[in-house]
């Protein structure tokens, strides 16, 4: 029996790593504030300096509650603030600035509506990025306000250290929060911010000198503030319309512009460096059905999920052209390409999206420069390995090679969409057989994964494995035909019983003629012959019989012995891989047997190896 895990345990709704970390912010800041206080009361201001920091509070209070967004999602901002922080710092003092910080930001983040943990956050970084401001001064000695030039360093000086404390404290918090790397989220920061920070640095000591020179100065601050805020303005509607236009709307990833861009982009860095990336062109398989039978708001919302799944890819790069089509750029080579699609192809196997069952995905992967030289090609080579994973059962991904780039004409696609159709059809029979007996619901199924299984630890090549996966679907389609008393029957088969049973594979070759997926029909009409010969319908022996027919026999064999049937209970693979070894060289082929041995032991589960 499993034990739950634990839940995480938090502090006032914070995950507790978070909590401990705005604790130990707090623990610098409130002795900061509490030391600041302190000497303003043993020392308190006289009346034109008390008017003058009332004026620079005015200023800090304005600046705060008409903070500037850094991103389209709100949840980056920017306020003039420290602007003034930094200038009462230098001119006033470090005991004046802790407080106006902490007052300043704490009544706007009060009167917004903020929560306490996120307000006595800010109050405490805001209190110690006002106490680094003021080192400089406190290491000059106070002899910085005699010239212009002296003042303008330390302020610039105070400045940068205001910013830098800032950034740190806050991306540390932010690091915590989403779960990121603390260099990653510091990085960022400074590159949202850096542009703004620097402005305000130059506003900062623009406004100590004002200052100094004449208090009524100050008002020829208003240009440039405004100038600052409308800036930022500017610079934010700018990037949300660049992104709007290159973004599509649905998914979030890039819209066809961006990919064009973006293909380019690679191209031209793939020849400078000589590192190779792929392009992959993706399907979602029987999209339309989907959308005609479930309704569009399902469809969107499958086209998000696999959208999120691709946005998610290592040095990956997402694009949606509209409908279904979706491409993935990748910085690797097809192979790597070829393991990510899999593994995403996978985990959507693992989630029903419908009541039909998994949502299914078709890919076609091309390589720069190894299967194109310049972008129509490359895109041209990925199509074409796309239509021939559609044409080719779907639910596969495809690596593009001279056999399959061929052009397509509209017969060709003719015959593979009626092909296709056929194939789904004979599909449907095989789940209708394998439903008609619970305990018999994933037989076929399983058979296949098995069989291809085998068949890739034998070493044949990728397109046999498939037609392998392909045969061991429908090995037991011949199945339709029989009656339920027979395939449901509590007990061993009568002679008369057993008789009818051998005739399925015949049957099921028959069903298969015409498909247009030889030799897959002939390897169903072969896959109960014995390798000693007294299998059936043929009597075929050894070699004779098709190696893919010895495969699917031994999947066969194996999964039934380990299943539940309705005249015994299912037996361990132990059991089974006995079974199997007892009967090498009489009924199964002693290679195969190995075979099966060999990639059983390679995976840590009996359902591993079914996955």
């Amino acid at each position: 029996m499993s034990v739950p895990a634990a839940a995480p345990r938090t502090v006032a709704g914070l995950p507790l790593r978070l909590a401990l970390y705005i604790a130990a912010v707090l623990a610098v800041a409130v002795p900061l504030l509490g030391l600041a206080l302190v000497r303003v009361a043993l020392d308190p201001p006289a009346l034109g300096t008390a008017a003058a920091l009332g004026l620079f509070l005015g200023l800090s209070l304005v600046a705060e509650l008409m903070p500037v967004p850094m991103d389209a999602d709100g949840k980056s901002e920017v306020s003039i603030t420290n602007v003034f922080t930094v200038a009462v710092a230098v001119v006033f003092g470090w005991e004046y600035a802790v407080p106006l910080a902490a007052i300043a930001v704490g009544a706007s983040m009060i009167r917004t509506g903020r929560g306490a943990p996120r307000i006595a956050f800010n109050v405490g970084m805001y209190a110690i990025s006002a106490f680094a401001a003021a080192t400089p001064a406190l290491l000059s000695g106070g002899s910085h306000t005699d010239r212009p030039l002296r003042l303008t360093v330390t302020v610039l000086a105070g400045a940068a250290l205001n910013v830098v404390a800032n950034v740190l404290v806050v991306c540390g918090a932010f690091a915590l929060s989403e779960g990121q790397r603390y260099r990653t989220v510091f990085v960022r920061g400074l590159a949202q911010g850096g542009a703004a920070f620097a402005i305000m640095s130059s506003l900062a000591a623009l406004t100590a000198n004002l200052w100094e020179l004449d208090a009524w100065l100050l008002v020829l601050l208003a240009g440039p503030l405004l100038t600052l805020t409308l800036y930022q303005h500017s610079a934010l509607h700018s990037r949300i319309a660049a992104r709007d236009a290159r973004t599509d709307n649905l998914t979030g990833l890039g819209n066809h512009r961006a990919y064009q861009a973006a293909l380019r982009e690679r191209i031209e860095e793939a020849d400078r460096s000589g590192a190779p990336f792929s392009l992959c062109l993706i399907d979602l398989d029987d999209f339309k059905h989907i959308n005609d039978t479930y309704g569009h708001p399902t469809g969107d919302e499958l086209l998000v999920r696999v959208s999120t799944l691709l946005a998610a890819v290592p040095a990956g790069e997402a694009f949606r052209f509209g409908g279904d089509e979706l491409a993935l750029l990748v910085a690797s080579d097809e192979l790597s390409a070829y393991r990510e699609l899999e593994r995403l192809q996978k985990e959507l196997a693992e989630t029903p999206a419908t009541p039909a069952g998994p949502l299914t995905i078709s890919a076609g992967i091309a390589t720069y420069p190894t299967h194109a030289s310049d972008v129509e090609a490359l895109q041209r080579t990925a199509d074409g390995a796309l239509l021939w994973a559609k044409a080719h059962g779907k639910n596969r991904s495809c690596l593009y090679s001279d056999s399959v780039g061929q052009i397509l004409t509209s017969q060709d696609l003719q015959r593979e969409a009626e092909r296709s159709a056929r194939l789904r059809a004979a599909t449907n029979l095989v789940r209708f057989v394998d439903a008609r007996d619970p305990k018999t619901a994933s037989h076929s199924q399983f058979v296949s994964t098995l069989a291809a299984a085998i068949g890739a630890e034998l070493g044949l090549d990728t397109e046999t494995v498939d037609q392998l996966r392909l045969a061991g679907l429908l090995h037991d389609i011949g199945k339709i035909g029989l009656p339920d008393a027979i395939l449901r029957a509590p007990r061993r088969l009568s002679g008369a019983e057993a008789g009818i049973v051998r005739k399925h594979p015949e049957f099921g070759c028959s069903l298969l003629d015409g498909l247009g997926i030889e030799p897959v029909d002939d390897w169903v009409l072969h896959h109960h012959e014995h390798w000693d010969g007294s299998g059936y319908p043929g009597g075929l022996a050894g070699d004779e019989i098709p190696l893919a027919s010895r495969i699917v026999l031994v999947a066969d064999a194996f999964e039934a012995i380990t299943s539940d049937r309705p005249y015994r209970t299912a037996q361990s693979p132990e059991v089974a891989l006995e079974e199997l070894r007892r009967h090498a060289g009489t009924q199964f082929d002693p290679a195969v047997v190995a075979a099966l041995e060999r990639y059983l032991s390679s995976v840590s589960s009996y359902a591993d190896a079914l996955a």
